[in-house]
């Protein structure tokens, strides 16, 4: 166990506040010529009752020690070697790479297409409505008329609102048959406007 002077304690607790554990180590060393370690510091804290105020976690702005700095001005040259063992080389493609028109299912049972690099994903039926009508609208569901989510023939799409797929769940107006999911969306419509009129009545 490290014994402390009466200097070298009040040098810790003046330098406690938001300093790493090696960068107060590396300071204590300067000042007094020691060697000691960030694990010193961290006894030192905790036989203390010091609490540093860090986080662990990076606040806005912060700048890594190693910023703009090539490896051989901060790292063992071993270490280095290490690392390139490990590190992607440039123009590296990972074996798991998949490529953009790449397709996929969703946890949900969608099928899901490669839009964008480098791991940009959409649901490949919006795709399909948007190449066809434009923009989805804020607030819109695109959904399967026929109920089956890998039919993907522009027929079968339909985009409708939040609100109105809300009633079509509510009142259980979901069926595997076009026709019919066509006309339910109709009566979710009708049931719409009999709410609204109903709340301007109150």
């Amino acid at each position: 166990m490290i014994k402390y002077s009466k200097e070298q304690k009040q040098f810790l607790i003046d330098n406690n506040h938001l300093t790493p554990s090696k960068e107060l180590a590396d300071m204590f060393n300067k000042k007094f010529g020691t060697n000691i370690t960030k694990t010193n510091i961290k006894n030192f804290r905790g036989n203390n009752h010091l609490n540093s105020g860090l986080t662990g976690q990076f606040k806005k702005g912060h700048k890594t020690h190693n910023k703009g700095k090539k490896w051989d001005e901060y790292m063992p040259k071993e270490k280095q070697d290490n690392c390139r063992k490990t590190t992607f080389k440039k123009g590296n493609i990972p074996k798991n790479h998949r490529p953009v028109g790449s397709e996929r299912i969703s946890k949900d049972g969608y099928i899901e297409i490669k839009v964008k690099e480098p791991n940009k994903w959409k649901y490949k039926h919006r795709v399909i409505y948007e190449q066809h009508y434009g923009k989805i609208p804020e607030g819109y569901n695109v959904i399967f008329l026929d109920g089956n989510k890998h039919n993907l023939d522009i027929s079968n799409l339909k985009a409708i609102s939040k609100h109105d797929n809300l009633i079509m769940n509510e009142k259980k107006l979901r069926f595997d048959n076009k026709e019919l999911t066509e006309s339910a969306y109709i009566v979710a419509q009708i049931e719409k406007k009999r709410r609204l009129l109903k709340n301007e009545r109150l």
